[in-house]
């Protein structure tokens, strides 16, 4: 096993891509906006009430020095070389947090957009070493998606989920685990999907915070059907108001909220002149806020999280100097190259992975502000489901919000999957597989 390209990796923007940033902040012209009615706010786009605090936070009070600092002082980062599907070695960055326990459950933790691998900061430490010691620990691998952030951008298309899975399959391999358990939420749950079918001899579960696959269809799931039809007539025997809401906010989100989604997916080149270099404007608004609020809409708005300090929280805003560093292409180029506009398309290029079955043991959370919150028996309905479970809140960015609630769910999970498969009970304790030094700080 070559190890030798195993890298320790820190995060270091540089000083006039920040100058430039703030110059930018300082720079901003703001649209003017309608006077809307209560509750119609967010109807036409992020309202500047959400938008101005947030400039003025970042041009005052954001100190991105001192969150780059703490990022590479919590979270142990590296890089190496992965061989992919069809785009030859590939660079992937990522974050690997070792337990002290070593019997730990080898946990790969895949991001979405707009987040990154910050996404797990809030819960990779109790994650690794449990303050409860009856908790199962795990060693946590959180990479960054192929050419997000500081992972390397394939230089001719197709690099989908599929071949994402294909080389977080193989980073997982090199790092010595022969069998692990993945989790994701947004693409990431998307990732999993791919593991789940493709890779089921070392990814022996997968744990998502949102269902990424095909929707039942009347005719191959008549009692569904059913229960759609009498739950929007409020018929005994139906699904619940609850549920039924949550049906109508997955097609609200299919008509009024995937606008991102459509521009990113039929023209990222474009999408990305305009988040990035500034040769568009977007009702001449400047560059580097007409970035934060193309985030911000479908972080805030889709999902539900609420605004003020909390909107401050949200990961795309340790982002925006990384993104003025590096652009955005990687993130925008993703939704093209996993053909967004054909999902729920039977004989599409990723049909397999809407509708087919997968054995693989699947568990699920769901939060109630979750773009595409769906009754618990959509879940089961192309892959193996052994556990879910129904929380009071968080939303699309639960491992962000809620950690401590998406962390339960996991360990739930990686229980009922050591029951079931001794494959899980017999993980490589590192031991002297890899040099243990490269992996703590």
């Amino acid at each position: 096993m070559d190890l030798s390209d195993i890298r320790p990796f820190t995060i270091s923007v540089p000083d006039d891509d920040l100058t430039e940033l703030y110059k930018k902040l300082e720079l901003t012209r703001l649209p003017d906006e309608l006077d809307l009615p209560s509750g119609q706010e967010w109807e036409w786009g992020i309202p500047l009430a959400v938008l101005k605090p947030t400039i003025d936070y970042w041009r005052e009070k954001y100190d991105w020095r001192a969150v780059e600092k703490n990022i590479n002082r919590t979270l142990p980062q590296f890089t190496t070389t992965v061989q992919s599907r069809n785009h030859g070695s590939q660079s992937v960055h990522f974050v690997f947090k070792k337990s002290d326990n070593p019997t730990a459950i080898p946990l790969l933790f895949v991001h979405g957009w707009p987040g990154n691998f910050l996404e797990v900061s809030k819960m990779v430490d109790e994650l690794a070493n449990p303050s409860d010691p009856k908790h199962p620990a795990f060693h946590v691998v959180a990479p960054s998606l192929p050419g997000f952030v500081f992972s390397e951008r394939a230089s001719t298309p197709g690099m989908d989920v599929i071949g994402t899975a294909f080389v977080f399959d193989g980073l997982m391999t090199k790092l010595g685990f022969k069998h692990y358990l993945a989790q994701g939420g947004d693409w990431g749950s998307r990732v999993c999907r791919a593991l789940a079918l493709y890779h089921k001899e070392t990814c022996l579960g997968t744990h998502a915070n949102l269902i990424s696959y095909g929707a039942p269809t009347f005719w191959r799931n008549p009692i569904i059907g059913l229960k759609l039809v009498l739950g929007a007539n409020s018929i005994p025997g139906g699904y619940s108001a609850d549920e039924m809401e949550g049906v109508r906010r997955v097609q609200e989100f299919g008509t009024i909220g995937n606008a991102y989604m459509k521009i990113q997916g039929t023209r990222p080149q474009t999408a990305q002149l305009v988040y990035w270099h500034g040769l568009a404007k977007i009702d001449n608004m400047d560059h580097a806020v007409s970035v934060a609020s193309i985030l911000a809409n479908p972080a805030l708005n889709i999902g539900r999280i609420a605004t003020g300090s909390k909107a401050r929280q949200l990961c795309y805003i340790p982002r925006l100097p990384v993104d003025e560093h590096l652009g955005p292409a990687g993130g925008l180029r993703y939704y093209k190259d996993n053909h967004i506009i054909q999902r729920g398309n039977r004989s599409g290029p990723h049909g397999e992975l809407e509708f087919a079955w997968s054995s693989t043991p699947f568990a699920y959370s769901l939060f109630p502000k979750e773009i595409a919150p769906v009754p618990f028996e959509w879940a089961g309905l192309r892959q193996n489901l052994v556990y879910a479970k129904k929380h009071n809140k968080g939303g699309h960015f639960a491992a962000w919000e809620v950690p401590e609630l998406l962390s339960e769910d996991i360990r739930e999970f990686a229980r009922i999957v050591q029951k079931q498969d001794e494959r899980l009970q017999q993980v490589d304790p590192l031991g002297t597989s890899l040099p243990v030094w490269r992996y703590t700080r």
